[in-house]
């Protein structure tokens, strides 16, 4: 088995396991052409890479705004929220980190609920803070991975010391999504419980309709990435929405975003252009992607509404690609999948096609 999608030991599981799985073929780890990790097609927007680069030249040598209120701005006017309840954070993992702890503190629950097949960090994170995780298979291929809620509602039904939810929307790694009228209803109901509520919303940006983020408020948590949509995760820049960022904020070392990260992050929110341009690229490429690998042999893909596809197939498939010089996220670890389900990114249309032509190599299908 070529290794990078296997559980690891402490129970995180992501794709981009170029050096792993380069080891494991005898390869080199630049040669891939990686579908396991889901950033934009288009790549970064030019101003942000440019305000990057002058702020790493000019602002090296002095410390970040403590409160980052130029980001704040920036971030808030971006996700129409109020600039106090948005906390710019070391990417999204932080914010959902954060969010946990602060759960600790407010809810009497000890038990954080996961909503599987769902991301992994959500289990640790609350681990971290001192919750029993309690995981329910709240998708099933059946179902195409819709989330079936009364599953949620039978978890918090009763006296079962529940404190935290998370809800990722849309979900990593099926891409089903819940509307942003249901996921304001789960937060009323989770409230009710006595619990908080955790939206992830790491790949909103490719479905803003669904964000809830204007609306974080008393037991709502949003926590949003903006490294996947602006195509920099090696800057590590996200945040979280909620009406508690003072006592969130206790929780968080000073100066958590560098000012790299900050300059990109200020720029990228104000190119409207980029956001428009990505939304419309992104929106035909995983239509044609789906109905590519829907017409292979031995392939079933699932709707998503963000910029990724999960996708079954025969087993070992990803491991075949692999061998082929293409990755693909194998989906094995996570709950409720298991063997021949995987997720493929949507990248632009000659990756795509490359994508389509490597699998139909190994699927034997006709051109």
């Amino acid at each position: 088995m070529v290794r990078g999608w296997a559980t690891s030991p402490d129970g995180r599981h992501h794709g981009a396991h170029y050096a792993e799985a380069a080891e494991a073929l005898g390869t080199r780890s630049d040669g891939f052409l990686d579908f396991s990790a889901n950033i934009n097609p288009l790549g970064a927007p030019e101003a942000a890479l440019a305000a990057g680069a002058n702020a790493l030249y000019e602002e090296a040598g002095r410390y970040p705004d403590l409160h980052y209120t130029e980001l704040r701005a920036a971030l808030a006017g971006y996700l129409g929220a109020p600039p106090d309840r948005v906390l710019p954070t070391n990417g999204g993992a932080e914010a959902l980190f954060l969010a946990a702890r602060t759960a600790a503190e407010k809810s009497a629950g000890k038990k954080a609920v996961i909503l599987e097949p769902t991301f992994s960090e959500y289990a640790t994170a609350a681990h971290a803070a001192g919750f029993e995780v309690e995981r329910v298979a709240a998708r099933r291929p059946e179902t195409t991975f819709q989330l079936d809620l009364a599953v949620l509602d039978d978890a918090l039904a009763g006296s079962r010391g529940v404190g935290l939810v998370f809800l990722c929307n849309p979900n990593n790694p099926t891409g089903d999504a819940v509307s942003r009228r249901e996921v304001l209803r789960v937060a009323e109901r989770v409230q009710e419980a006595g619990a908080v509520l955790v939206v992830d919303e790491a790949f909103a940006d490719f479905a803003p309709h669904l964000s809830v983020a204007p609306e974080a408020g008393e037991g709502l948590y949003v926590a949003r990435s903006f490294t996947k949509f602006f195509a920099v995760p090696g800057l590590r820049l996200g945040c979280l929405v909620s009406q508690d960022t003072e006592r969130v904020r206790a929780f968080q070392p000073s100066w958590p975003v560098n000012a790299v990260a900050a300059a990109a992050g200020i720029a990228a929110a104000a190119d409207e252009s980029f956001a428009e341009a990505t939304l419309a690229e992104v929106e035909i490429r995983r239509r044609e992607l789906f109905s590519a690998l829907g017409g292979l042999p031995g392939l079933t893909p699932y709707p998503g509404a963000a910029n990724f596809l999960l996708v079954r197939g025969p087993e070992g498939l990803a491991e075949e690609l692999a061998r082929r010089g293409v990755l693909v996220r194998g989906c094995e670890p996570f709950r409720g999948l298991g063997p021949g389900f995987f997720r493929v990114a949507v990248r632009g249309a000659g990756e795509n096609e490359r994508l389509v032509e490597e699998m139909r190599g190994v699927l034997g299908g006709a051109p």
